[in-house]
């Protein structure tokens, strides 16, 4: 019983390694990732930004209808 246990959890653990691994990997190629791009951005020339402003509201020419 004991021997049957610990191949199981050695075969358990043998797959759950796998995984571990792939997680590994996925993350360190999303931080080699944001590193690439946030070089990438340093080196962007700064960008000018364009804003329009609302003109203000022109008075009414209509007569006050509470007179």
């Amino acid at each position: 019983m004991p021997r049957q246990f610990i191949q199981r959890a050695d075969r358990f653990a043998a797959d759950l390694n796998v995984i571990l691994i792939v997680f590994a990997v996925g993350l360190a190629t999303l931080d080699f990732t944001f590193l690439v791009t946030q070089k990438v951005i340093d080196r962007l020339p700064p960008m000018t930004r364009m804003v329009q402003d609302q003109w203000p509201a022109t008075p009414s020419t209509a007569p006050d209808a509470q007179k």
